[in-house]
């Protein structure tokens, strides 16, 4: 059975997904790569949240983060407005450059976890450019060289195992394997239609007529229940987001489910 990931101390992972609008290219060249690598590190060190893996393709970016002080929309806001400045400048161009503004899925169990990782890392490979071993702008090198510089690859390491050699050689025999189509093709379809915590809001705030999400919780557990009935069932809003943005404890959403 995979262990619940807040058990050996993780409780915000998050899988962030960065698109091009209209699925057009955001990295033209090695110089914009270079520039998103160093914005990931900017934003490291100024939101203390941790990388446990990433790629940078064409027209998207994957980013597995640890986001300990529950900073993430600001995290990316960050870092997308620092990229899209450069990326504006350099190539004479104005307006939008990312399709909204990210999206995440929580992930609550070292199986989907180790999953993730290695479906992010396999990104080269599925697109046809190169295979993960090659593949310049991606974490997996910095997990095979033990390099810290950027990815916090120990915690990862120790889901592995304890020594650092031996959970190094299983991540590679890890990333030999196919991961199951079906994780790959839910991955895909949580990140393209899962609403980010903001749209969420702003949708329950019209549906329930209030002007503060957070009201929601004066309301006896019935009445909860019967507000959220038709919501807890759409596949791509969880409870734990549901939760996260109400402050609706999760059995009564649960109950309701």
């Amino acid at each position: 059975m995979p262990r619940d990931i807040r058990k050996f101390g993780i409780k915000r992972v998050n899988h962030v997904i960065i698109r091009g609008v209209n699925k057009q290219d955001i990295f033209l060249d090695k110089q914009d790569k270079s520039k998103f690598v160093k914005e990931m590190l900017n934003t490291k060190e100024k939101y203390h949240y941790e990388l446990y893996a990433f790629v940078i393709m064409p027209n998207h970016v994957h980013m597995v983060t640890y986001d300990k002080e529950v900073n993430l929309p600001a995290i990316m806001n960050s870092l997308q407005t620092r990229y899209v400045n450069y990326f504006n400048k350099k190539y004479e161009r104005v307006g939008h450059l990312f399709q909204d503004r990210y999206f995440n899925k929580m992930i609550e169990d070292e199986d989907y976890l180790k999953n993730t990782i290695r479906y992010i890392h396999k990104n080269p490979e599925k697109a046809f450019i190169t295979e993960k071993e090659n593949y310049e702008w991606s974490s997996y090198n910095k997990y095979i060289n033990n390099d810290n510089s950027i990815v916090d690859i120990e915690k990862f390491l120790k889901i592995l195992d304890e020594n650092q050699e031996i959970a190094i050689n299983k991540f590679r025999e890890y990333h030999k394997q196919n991961e199951e189509n079906k994780l790959s093709d839910a991955i895909e379809y949580e990140l393209q239609t899962k609403l980010t915590d903001e749209q969420l809001i702003e949708a329950l705030k019209e549906k329930f007529k209030i002007d503060n999400i957070q009201n929601i919780q004066q309301y006896s557990n019935k009445k909860i229940i019967e507000l959220v009935q038709d919501i807890v069932n759409i596949p791509y809003i969880s409870l734990n987001q549901l939760s996260r943005v109400t402050g609706i404890n999760r059995k009564i959403l649960r109950k309701a489910k």
